[in-house]
């Protein structure tokens, strides 16, 4: 550990600082020698300036990339943790698909239980079935990892599901309730 203007900084992030400017200032030749400086405050005047110049946009989140990608993962949870975790979200997962399934079962397997009532609780376990499989387990590997594997597109659907089956959920309580009255 090294003293930079009264703070603690690792050699390491220092490394990592350096080598992610490096990285940002590569093409940018007319930036170039605001950052040759072998002094820490030239470096972190010259990153001030770069970053409250909103052209460099781009640059910016680049440089922010690299320097956030080296780091370890701010909320890694301890292997105990996990298994905690995951105790107690399996049998959650099971219970709602099981429940879920069974219901929509009974309703449309048996002619006397095909109401209009019944059809809209099909409805509602239908949706809630969808946010189980096609959203809690995704969201739930992404908490116990910390990384989302699953790419981009994925993400996308991810939320479109959590919010269409919410959304599918509350318009169908409102239905059985005007149903209902």
């Amino acid at each position: 550990m090294s003293e930079t203007g009264g703070t603690a900084v690792d050699d390491e992030e220092l490394v990592l600082l350096s080598n992610c400017t490096a990285l940002l200032l590569a093409g940018r030749e007319s930036q170039h020698h605001l950052l040759t400086n072998s002094s820490g405050d030239v470096l972190i005047l010259s990153l001030k300036q770069f970053f409250s110049d909103p052209k460099n946009s781009e640059l910016q989140n680049n440089f922010i990339e690299c320097f956030l990608s080296r780091q370890d993962a701010p909320f890694q949870l301890y292997w105990w943790q996990k298994c905690f975790w995951i105790c107690l979200f399996l049998p959650m997962l099971f219970v709602a698909v099981a429940g879920n399934i069974i219901v929509m079962w009974i309703v449309l397997a048996h002619r006397r239980m095909r109401t209009v009532t019944n059809y809209l609780l099909v409805n509602l376990s239908l949706a809630d079935l969808l946010m189980s499989l096609l959203n809690c387990i995704f969201n739930f590997i992404f908490m116990v990892n910390s990384h989302w594997p699953f790419g981009a597109f994925y993400c996308t659907v991810n939320n479109f599901v959590a919010n269409f089956t919410v959304a599918d959920s509350v318009f169908t309580l409102v239905a059985i309730s005007i149903d209902r009255f």
